[in-house]
């Protein structure tokens, strides 16, 4: 046989999906759609968007580390499904880091 019947490839597991998780990554969308508004804010104001489009980069800055730290939360729960911890991980650090190699580069130009 082929093909198995489809009651026999249903398995029931005690594993869910976290909030913290789910957090997480909507935090990393939120991050990644503020870091591209405030990407082209600045390039039509030509490079001279002011401190106020910096200070929402640093508040961005700041929501990308809080929503790395929910992903390291969501790691630490036992009997969870991984796929929103993990991506969450990954977009807030890359967000992260993006936001600190643009910060460092403008202290040093």
């Amino acid at each position: 046989m082929l093909f198995k019947k489809e009651k026999e490839m249903i398995h029931f597991s005690g594993r869910r999906h976290t909030k913290t998780g789910i957090a997480s990554t909507i935090i990393g969308g939120g991050v990644i759609l503020g870091f591209l508004i405030l990407s082209i804010l600045s390039s039509t104001a030509r490079g001279n968007g002011g401190i106020l489009l910096g200070v929402f980069g640093i508040l961005l800055f700041a929501i990308s580390i809080f929503g790395f730290y929910l992903a390291y939360k969501a790691f630490k729960k036992k009997d969870i499904f991984y796929r929103f911890p993990i991506l969450g991980a990954v977009l807030n650090g890359i967000m992260a880091i993006l936001f600190l190699v643009l910060y460092i580069l403008g202290f040093i130009v």
